[in-house]
């Protein structure tokens, strides 16, 4: 009887902390995703798409109210007469809406802003607790060779 082969058998079945190949998980990819791609897209990624959801939409219904806001004032402004429209009247167009609506563009911009950092943190919070449930050691696979 061979007791070299039980102890190998035995070592191949203890638990490995770091199985080769194994990608570990860091909270930094959902907060780079959330951060930099979309907000809400890293709680996607944690496995909280409730949360996701709340950033998500949010950010999108932001979005919307101020790109509305934009063309209605836009096509309130535009002349009846195409040819009237010379080469810096887009910038000027521009300037004169910010300038009639500063504070509500400051407001949704600071919500935005709000609602972006608060994903970040959230990212964060979620990415931390979902990768010490995944440092957990798990049984390795016995493999023959």
């Amino acid at each position: 009887m061979d007791h070299g082969a039980g102890e190998k058998r035995s070592a191949m079945s203890t638990v490995d902390p770091d199985p080769p190949g194994a990608r570990r998980r860091t909270p930094w990819r959902p907060v780079l995703l959330s951060g930099l791609v979309f907000p809400g897209l890293g709680q996607f990624v944690t496995g909280h798409p409730g949360r996701g959801a709340v950033y998500a939409l949010g950010s999108l219904a932001i979005v919307i109210v101020v790109l509305r806001r934009v063309a209605r004032e836009t096509l309130a402004r535009l002349p009846e007469d195409p040819t009237a429209i010379d080469p810096l009247f887009p910038f000027r167009l521009a300037h004169e809406i910010q300038a009639d609506n500063a504070a509500f563009f400051f407001w949704l911009t600071l919500a935005l802003v709000a609602l972006w950092a608060g994903s970040i943190v959230d990212a964060w919070r979620t990415g931390q607790s979902s990768t010490a449930g995944a440092r957990e050691p798990r049984p390795s696979s016995a493999r023959p060779r």
